[in-house]
């Protein structure tokens, strides 16, 4: 296998100022709807057979380390090990849930998302490198989940940005569930201009070397209150419903439906939109 990319109290959420943001000139280029290049057939951009579900035994997370490290390696980001594993101690900590994408029962890409809030204040990976740029940007008195460690499996046979695309789906669950306030996620420097595009994710901080990797981190957030909704309209997979949250508090399991129906939205959905 080889691979490649990658209860919050309820309250008023007050942007600070003086955020490294305000530096940036936004975007005014409209971002795209994920649409299908031409002459891309529907299984390519909406790959069947694909769910998610949280990691929990050892043969998972011997998935997910392989995944990660095969990834990494393939970019030249660390060195060689004859553990073929790669994990750091957020792995283990309590506001971290691990998850893996699976194709027909075939483990093919994975992410991390941890959550901290004013309420449960958790460590963030991110904090490490950036804890100056998230306090400035965003303020530790909101409920914030990271992306972290994602990674695709190049021999899967699925677009990476696509894959990309579903696992995002377990980080918008998670900042549903929780109230999120923003989603934040350090990204490599070619990945900026995509995640810009796709996700309207904001750039927070400048580029900066990230313990144990070749290449630096930048990072970026998405407000999710205010660009959820939007985001939920352009691109249907990453939408949450309530029967997403409560499929997925019953079995850790999040599967993707056709969002061609008349899907409920999630009430969290539903009060950010009114916000």
């Amino acid at each position: 296998m080889s691979c490649e990319v990658p209860l919050a109290g309820v309250g008023i959420f007050r942007r600070r100022t003086g955020s490294v943001v305000a530096m940036m000139k936004t975007s005014t280029i409209p971002s795209p709807v994920l649409l299908a290049p031409s002459g891309t057939s529907d299984s390519a951009i909406h790959p069947r057979g694909l769910e998610m579900r949280r990691v929990s035994t050892s043969g998972d997370w011997q998935e997910v380390r392989l995944i990660r490290y095969q990834a990494l390696r393939a970019r030249g980001e660390i060195g060689e090990s004859d553990e073929c594993g790669f994990g750091d101690e957020h792995d283990a900590a309590l506001n971290s849930i691990t998850l893996l994408l699976l194709r027909g029962g075939q483990a093919v890409a994975s992410t991390r998302s941890s959550v901290s809030s004013t309420s449960r204040r958790w460590r963030l990976p991110a904090t490490e490198i950036f804890r100056r740029e998230i306090e400035t940007s965003i303020g530790f008195d909101a409920t914030i989940v990271e992306a972290s460690l994602t990674a695709v499996d190049p021999a899967c046979g699925i677009d990476p940005k696509v894959a990309l695309f579903h696992l995002l789906k377990a980080h918008m669950l998670r900042c549903a569930s929780e109230n999120a306030d923003w989603l934040i996620t350090a990204v490599r420097e070619p990945q900026i201009g995509f995640y810009r595009r796709m996700f309207n994710m904001e750039i927070l901080s400048g580029a900066e070397r990230w313990p144990g990797m070749a290449a630096p981190r930048v990072l970026m957030g998405l407000d999710y209150r205010g660009e959820a909704p939007l985001l939920f309209k352009r691109i249907p997979v990453l939408a949450v419903t309530d029967d997403d949250e409560r499929d997925f508090a019953e079995s850790g399991v999040i599967t993707f439906r056709d969002r061609r129906g008349a899907s409920t939205p999630s009430r969290n959905a539903a009060l950010v939109a009114g916000d």
